[in-house]
């Protein structure tokens, strides 16, 4: 189970060496990746930033707000990806 939820506003409180320049900043979470046996990791979105961030659950404390998928995809742009045997996933 993880400690927070698509699109939950987090605060980088605790950052790793490689998320230092983003102390105390405020994301929202845009990705979740929780395999088996390993630790739980978020992408968290900061504005003005290009890319989603990886930070680890332990880096982050929830500020209390919660915001919606559709405040930040209209659903205009959508691509499928099938999935095949060997987990690797191909445009569909």
């Amino acid at each position: 189970m993880t400690r927070f939820a698509f699109y939950q506003e987090v605060r980088l409180a605790r950052p790793a060496a490689e998320n230092q320049a983003l102390a105390g900043r405020v994301g929202v979470i845009l990705g979740i990746g929780d395999a088996p046996g390993q630790p739980v990791g978020y992408g968290v979105g900061f504005e003005g930033e290009e890319q989603v961030v990886c930070c680890e659950e332990s880096e982050l404390e929830a500020t209390g707000r919660q915001f919606r998928r559709e405040d930040f995809y209209d659903g205009t742009k959508a691509i499928r990806v099938r999935v095949d045997r060997d987990g690797r996933g191909h445009l569909a």
